[in-house]
């Protein structure tokens, strides 16, 4: 009788740590999967606080941009803000003093613009905080790399190009990061998409069409400032959305997009935008 109960009080105690190693390694099991989330969802923030972080790069960048549009003097630095290969293109034309007269003219037509800024909005031209001007719905951005993401934005990326025209890099090679602004179409202009590429250290350029040369730039520029001006009876009732209106005019007359286009996409590596509709 105690063979007995000696037997099956052992074949309890194996049953009973055979449920418990089969409990232990399924409850191992759900704190592997744990764990894989936790670094998922860890990696996943990381690229989300990169992503947020070179957003606020871009911002920055549209923001200087725009300021120097609107800046007398500052013609040249709105260039430094290009790619490189258009900053040593278009530095030509800036350096020739043949074209000081036509800089002065820009000139007046920006203390002109500043005085009826000023005088709507009581405060000087200046972008400040970049973040609200353009982390909204109207300025999206999607980044991407070179030789790694097909398409961005809608657009096809180029193959990795590295070449030098007028002196300086296309900044096209393998691995180089880029982006798509895409500027919603507002206040009667069309949507716009602007190509950007990543220089070291850590700035965002613009990359300009290669058919925009130093006169077409200041063409562009006089134009659309211009006609921003003049409808300064119209000009939004918010400083930040005027801010918006004004960066707008800017990026269509840097990318050389016609007024009345439906839309305007710039595209990387290419010497000019797509064929608009009018």
């Amino acid at each position: 009788m105690n063979r007995i109960l000696n037997w099956a009080a052992a074949t309890a105690v194996s049953i009973s740590g055979f449920a418990f190693a089969t409990n232990a390694r399924a409850d191992d099991k759900t704190i592997g999967e744990k764990v894989d989330n936790v670094v998922d969802k860890t990696k996943d923030k990381a690229q989300d606080a990169k992503a947020n972080w070179q957003n606020g790069r871009i911002y920055t960048m549209l923001g200087q941009v725009t300021n120097a549009a609107l800046t007398k003097g500052g013609f040249d630095d709105m260039v430094k803000r290009f790619n490189d290969a258009d900053r040593n293109r278009l530095g030509t034309w800036i350096n020739d003093k043949n074209n000081k007269e036509k800089l002065d003219t820009l000139d007046g037509r920006i203390a002109q613009f500043q005085k009826d800024w000023k005088a709507k909005y009581n405060e000087d031209f200046k972008i400040h905080k970049d973040d609200v001007v353009f982390g909204n719905a109207n300025f999206t951005v999607a980044q991407g790399e070179i030789g790694k993401d097909a398409q961005l934005a809608g657009e096809k990326l180029p193959p990795a190009d590295n070449t030098k025209p007028f002196g300086g890099d296309k900044n096209l090679n393998a691995g180089r990061n880029v982006a798509y602004v895409t500027v919603a179409a507002s206040h009667g202009l069309a949507e716009l998409k602007v190509p950007l590429i990543h220089e070291l250290p850590d700035m965002w350029k613009i990359d300009v069409p290669d058919r925009v040369d130093g006169k077409k730039l200041y063409d562009n520029v006089l134009k659309h400032l211009t006609m921003a001006n003049e409808m300064k009876d119209k000009w939004p009732s918010d400083v930040n959305e005027g801010y918006r209106m004004v960066s707008h005019h800017v990026l269509m007359a840097i990318l050389d997009v016609d007024d009345n286009a439906k839309d305007g996409a710039g595209k990387l590596g290419e010497d000019a935008p797509k064929p608009v509709d009018k």
